[in-house]
């Protein structure tokens, strides 16, 4: 099995590096876009530009303003906000020649709309390795982990192997999970508290690093958070965060900080967030469904999220 041929649904930016990247590779690759960007990637290509090098590329890709309905490809690539995944659905679902979707979304509560919409047989779930942000026609990108993959029986099939090249050959690492689903719930957990955190200080990450109260309130917050999901029976993916559940807070704390202060989560959190606070909307209340369904307490969450001005519909965004 290969995957040869590649759709890539949504043309932000992480559907425009995996796509420039996988056409540079050699790969048969066509991009559906709409409306501005449809345009601007019809006059310029996909412009990447490197976030600390700079260094810019200019790759000129098959663009599509619409989902093909007929067409066969041997994957398609959904890159769409948990905002936008119900919107798409209806369109994905128009072409029964493909048979396989990978979703790049956050998610807290499953894929069963996916497997509903698609057939449980056609899903995929994956998590990417990159964060930026668009200026104009640009995409600023920094590449800050392996794209994670994995089946939701957390089988190692043929067809993981495949996509799994396709993004090698593309120079992107790979990592596997044999729990997808738990993987998803724990990155939410992950990064629900450093939103509230975030958005408390201007959703700067400099301006987070610096304040040490508002540090540890993540820490112990997220841990509330991680708590609450072992207490639903989901088991801790990947199994390094464990270590989050026991390191001190005199020694996560000050890591913490070390790392909001980076360049990595300028790009790949703040200028991430800045962008992305309406999907952080829909997923903050659904994480506080599962917390209420453990009956776990969150004192430390609760007080990052008045501080942050959280209220029932959602996070503001101070930016």
């Amino acid at each position: 099995m290969e995957m040869k041929k590649i759709l890539v649904f949504g043309a932000g930016v992480l559907g425009s590096l995996y796509a420039a990247r996988m056409h540079e590779a050699g790969l048969d690759v066509t991009l559906v876009a709409r409306g501005q960007r449809y345009q601007d990637l019809k006059e310029h290509g996909v412009v990447l530009e490197e976030f600390a090098s700079r260094q810019r590329t200019v790759t000129r890709v098959k663009v599509v303003a619409e989902m093909p309905r007929r067409e066969a490809f041997d994957v398609c690539l959904v890159f769409v906000q948990r905002t936008q995944v119900e919107g798409a659905l209806p369109a994905l679902a128009a072409n029964p020649n493909i048979p396989t979707f990978v979703f790049m979304h956050n998610m807290t509560m499953g894929a069963e709309a996916l497997c509903d919409a698609l057939g449980r047989e056609r899903v995929v779930i994956g998590h990417a390795n990159a964060g930026g942000e668009r200026e104009g026609h640009v995409v600023v990108y920094m590449i800050t982990q392996n794209v994670t993959l994995g089946e939701l029986d957390g089988s190692k099939s043929d067809r993981l192997r495949a996509i799994t090249q396709a993004f090698r050959v593309a120079g992107f690492g790979v990592e596997w999970t044999r729990n997808v689903d738990s993987w998803k719930r724990y990155h939410v957990a992950l990064v629900t508290p450093l939103t509230y955190a975030m958005v408390a200080h201007e959703v700067c990450n400099y301006r987070l690093a610096e304040s040490r109260h508002s540090v540890k309130l993540y820490v112990q917050g997220m841990r509330e958070c991680f708590k609450a999901l072992q207490v639903l029976g989901f088991p801790v993916e990947p199994s390094k965060l464990g270590m989050l559940m026991w390191m001190p807070d005199f020694l996560l704390v000050p890591l913490f900080r070390k790392i909001l202060g980076s360049k990595i989560m300028d790009i790949g959190g703040a200028r991430h967030l800045r962008n992305a606070m309406d999907e952080m909307e829909e997923l903050a209340p659904e994480l506080d469904v599962l917390i209420d369904e453990s009956g776990v307490k969150t004192p430390a969450l609760d007080q990052l999220k008045r501080e942050s001005g959280y209220n029932s519909s959602g996070v503001r965004d101070c930016a």
